[in-house]
């Protein structure tokens, strides 16, 4: 019937530190949500000031009046496909110097498309006014 008890000893501690390895990678990193490539195509280069024509797809949910998730964030010259469900509640978001009041439904998805501004750094994002959560502006 094959293996003794040393060899299943031996298989059993090379999957034991396989899985703790995997566990150990997937919870590494504390980077705002940047999204799913829904367009991917040529980058321009990082001096060039051009915009990409990468478009990221970025789904948040109204909970509580905040995002969920609250940390978003992408880089530079991205243009950048905002979903977000409503809550019930007719709402206005805003993300500093990128998105100007933009209004959500209150049921199903509201579709906000822009692209990434400016100077790297954190940008406040508002619901009715109220901080409601971070837009990391990330050097390209």
């Amino acid at each position: 019937m094959g293996m003794s008890f040393g060899k299943l000893t031996q298989w059993g501690m090379r999957g034991s530190v396989m899985g703790l390895l995997v566990l150990g990678l997937t919870a590494c990193g504390d980077t705002p949500d940047q999204g799913t490539v829904v367009q991917p195509t040529t980058e321009a280069s990082p001096d060039s000031g051009e915009t990409t024509d990468t478009t990221h797809e970025i789904s948040v949910t109204i909970v509580d009046g905040k995002l969920n998730p609250a940390e978003l964030g992408d880089k530079i010259g991205t243009a950048v496909v905002l979903n977000v469900t409503g809550d019930g509640k007719e709402h206005t978001l805003a993300i500093d110097e990128l998105v100007d009041g933009e209004t959500i439904a209150a049921e199903g998805n509201t579709e906000i498309d822009f692209t990434v501004e400016g100077e790297p750094g954190s940008l406040e994002i508002t619901l009715d006014g109220q901080p409601a959560g971070t837009f990391k502006r990330e050097a390209s």
